[in-house]
C-alpha cells in the first residue's frame, strides 16, 4: 500500500503534464523520440516494485523521462540502418574460402615431403635461409662452405620445391644475390 501511493502521484503528474512534457521532449528530440520516451516512463513507473516517496513528483517523471529518451537515442544511434547494412554486406571478405586454405595446406604437404628428398645440408639451408632468418655467411661458416655453395644448395631447395608444386618457374627469380654485408666481407 505504500508503494502505491507514490506510484500514483507520480502516473497523476505524468498524466497531468504529458502534452507538455511531450512538447519539450519534442522540440529537443523528435516526435517519435519523446512520445516512445513517455511510454516507456509509464510503463516503469507501473512496473516498479519498490518506489519511495518523492518530493516533486513533476520534476521526477520529466527527468525519468528524459533520461529515457537519452537512452532511446544512444540505442537507435548504435544500431545499423539499411544502408550501413548494404555496405556492409558489400564489402569482400578478404580471407582465402576452405578450397584455398586446402590447396595451400596440401602445398605445404609438398613442401615437407620435397625438403626430405635434400641432404641434410640443403634441407638445414633451405630451413634456416629460406623460411628462418639465418644469413648466407653464417650457414656458410657453420657447414665449412662457400656462400656460394650455400646460395646453389638454397636454390636447389626452391627450384625442387617449384617443380613438386607444377610451377614451371621459381618463385625466386635472378641470380642469387649475397646481402651487403655478405659482400663486404668477400
Amino acid at each position: 500500500m505504500m508503494a502505491d501511493a507514490p506510484r500514483s502521484l507520480l502516473l497523476r503528474s505524468l498524466l497531468a503534464r504529458y502534452a507538455a512534457m511531450r512538447g519539450r521532449l519534442a522540440r529537443r528530440f523528435g516526435p517519435q523520440i519523446a512520445e516512445d520516451a513517455l511510454q516507456e516512463t509509464w510503463i516503469r513507473i507501473e512496473t516498479r516494485t519498490e518506489l519511495a516517496p518523492v518530493k516533486d513528483p513533476d520534476a521526477y517523471v520529466y527527468r525519468a523521462a528524459l533520461n529515457t529518451a537519452h537512452n532511446l537515442v544512444k540505442s537507435e544511434n548504435r544500431r545499423l540502418t539499411f544502408v550501413d547494412i548494404e555496405e556492409l554486406l558489400g564489402i569482400a571478405d578478404e580471407a582465402p574460402g576452405p578450397a584455398t586454405i586446402a590447396a595451400d595446406r596440401a602445398d605445404i604437404a609438398i613442401v615437407a615431403r620435397t625438403l626430405s628428398e635434400l641432404t641434410e645440408r640443403q634441407r638445414i639451408i633451405f630451413q634456416e635461409a629460406f623460411l628462418g632468418d639465418v644469413s648466407h655467411h653464417v650457414l656458410a661458416e657453420r657447414f665449412n662452405v662457400s656462400i656460394r655453395t650455400v646460395q646453389k644448395d638454397l636454390r636447389r631447395g626452391i627450384d625442387l620445391c617449384a617443380r613438386r608444386l607444377g610451377k614451371r618457374k621459381s618463385f625466386v627469380t635472378g641470380a642469387a644475390r649475397l646481402s651487403d654485408k655478405e659482400e663486404e666481407r668477400q
